[in-house]
């Protein structure tokens, strides 16, 4: 039998064992330790076995068609660059778009299901045909990058990473900048990050902070 990766479902192994997140739950979570040895060892040799059957009565896994992949998930590329806003960035018309932007990012997570959030993320940037990895020209990202240092202080929740990288992505699509919403998990102890990331270049946040996290889910 072939199976595969229920839909709403995304997934990462990091810190010896499997990390999910269910999207329309808006929840992490993970599996007693057998079940977790079951899912790894179907990841990699796709055959069944004795442990398939509480991923399908948990719904972690669900029948696969002939063909049809395991998950939908995309390969995210490793972050290798980041972009530092330039010193004495001054406030600028898009340094106060942004601070719109974060009020609009703190509405939405409030009141809206973060499945809801993140598809109309999905649909805009699908709306500027942004399907792979390209690497970005960053001349192109340093007026962002600098209004969004120095809108900072006026910003609320402004050390909130999804927050702040919600706003992000708002301002670059507007801009019509492709780029990618990153969320990552570490195992132990269990914690999330999420950033913006372009190509291999991360484009709100510092490669020291996001190293310890491995990417579950690209929007």
């Amino acid at each position: 039998m072939r199976y595969k990766l229920r839909n709403g479902l995304a997934f990462c192994v990091t810190g010896g064992r499997t990390i999910f997140l269910d999207v329309a739950a808006d929840r992490y979570f993970g599996l007693r330790p057998e079940w977790d040895a079951a899912f790894r060892r179907y990841l990699e040799d796709k055959e069944d076995g004795p442990g398939i059957k509480p991923l399908l009565r948990g719904h972690i896994l669900v029948m696969a068609d002939e063909g049809e992949p395991f998950s939908q998930q995309a390969v995210i590329p490793p972050a290798r660059r980041e972009v530092l806003a330039e010193p004495g960035h001054r406030l600028n018309g898009r340094s106060l778009l942004f601070i719109l932007a974060q009020f609009r990012a703190m509405l939405d997570l409030r009141f809206r299901r973060f499945e809801r959030i993140i598809s109309g993320i999905a649909d805009r940037s699908q709306g500027l045909g942004v399907v792979g990895w390209n690497c970005p020209d960053l001349r192109e990202w340093r007026p962002i990058v600098g209004a969004f240092a120095a809108s900072a202080p006026l910003r609320p929740r402004n050390t909130h990473c999804l927050t702040n990288s919600i706003a992000f992505m708002d301002m670059a699509l507007s801009a019509r900048l492709p780029a990618k919403l990153i969320l990552g998990v570490s195992a132990s102890p269990f914690s999330a990050h999420c950033w913006v990331q372009a190509g291999d270049t991360v484009l709100n946040d510092r490669l020291e902070n996001i190293s310890a996290f491995e990417p579950i889910l690209a929007i």
